[in-house]
């Protein structure tokens, strides 16, 4: 998104969530809140009303998105074989108490970043923006590379 005019990035295009930055903003959001909730902490403040809105360009988004991984990477290094098999409780959106396997919600969370992923790549292509190829093979071999 950051090679991209933010009028773009910003732009309603009627998909899932309504701009580029609204949907990936969304995928941080609902990771940040399978991660706090497995961890315990509090989910207040996300998924806000305008919550894409609080990111006036990108890198705000940059911002957050570093949070989030910190975030996501310190609870997985944490995470034992044992607790990834065991049941979660917890209070959904709609005020209902769900149970899953922790590894089931972990999934979850890939497959919802997998979906909007798409989305976005479908958005770049309606643009005539070449979406860039971010493979996880790719984004492991920039991490080992970056200081």
């Amino acid at each position: 998104m950051a090679e991209i005019p933010w009028h773009t990035v910003t732009e309603d295009v009627g998909a899932s969530f309504a701009s580029t930055r609204d949907i990936f903003v969304h995928c941080l959001d609902a990771e940040q809140v399978w991660i706090r909730r497995l961890e315990g902490s509090s989910t207040d403040r996300i998924y806000g009303p305008s919550s894409a809105a609080d990111f006036p360009n990108i890198n705000s988004i940059q911002k957050y998105a570093d949070i989030v991984e910190r975030e996501t990477n310190e609870y997985l290094a944490r995470l034992t074989d044992e607790k990834l098999r065991s049941s979660f409780e917890y209070k959904a959106r709609d005020g209902k108490i769900k149970h899953n396997i922790i590894e089931d919600i972990l999934m979850h969370v890939i497959e919802e970043e997998i979906h909007h992923r798409g989305e976005i790549m479908c958005i770049y292509w309606q643009h005539e923006i070449e979406a860039p190829y971010v493979s996880y093979t790719q984004y492991k071999v920039q991490m080992q590379t970056t200081p």
